[in-house]
């Protein structure tokens, strides 16, 4: 799912008719993956199921935030019930109440619901004046993703959209 539409595209672009919708849909998620690549996380809600290190702490930082639900955490194939661990949603942490994820390949695992239902403003602003760039810079190629030692990285990104980008970014620590 896109972080805006083209509706809201062509409201800030001042485009009228349908001639560009094309252009204008392959451009909104151009700027979508862009972000998500930039950010290292997926804005839009969606369910996982995704296995976990377990690394001997009592913290378990997640791909994907902010959580709204957990439904399965089972760690060396037991099940944990919602009351053993604290959810600290915004964040992307599960914290357990008592012990720790012991060290372990592929020993936790995790469903979950996780990323917004509705776009949050400051990132919807963000993909539209992405796609605005790229619409009026046709050809020039002055945006763009790049790949160096296999990551993704964004040159020439505007610095009103990179300061934007970098408070949604997902550190690893």
């Amino acid at each position: 799912m896109s972080l805006t539409t083209v509706a809201n595209v062509k409201e800030y672009l001042g485009i009228a008719g349908t001639s560009e919708d094309a252009l204008l849909n392959r451009l909104k998620d151009w700027a979508t993956d862009l972000i998500h690549s930039y950010c290292g996380r997926i804005f839009t809600e969606a369910n996982y199921d995704e296995y976990y290190d377990g690394d001997g702490t009592e913290g378990l930082l997640v791909n994907q935030y902010p959580i709204s639900a957990v439904t399965l955490l089972e760690v060396d194939g037991v099940s944990k019930d919602a009351s053993s661990y604290a959810l600290y949603g915004q964040l992307g942490l599960l914290k357990l109440k008592s012990g720790k994820f012991p060290r372990g390949k592929n020993n936790v695992r995790l469903r979950y619901t996780a990323g917004y239902a509705v776009t949050p403003n400051d990132l919807e602003q963000a993909a539209i004046e992405l796609v605005a760039l790229k619409y009026y810079d046709r050809g020039r190629n002055r945006l763009g993703v790049d790949a160096k030692d296999g990551v993704s990285y964004v040159s020439h990104l505007p610095e009103e959209i990179r300061v934007v980008l970098d408070l949604h970014k997902r550190y690893r620590f």
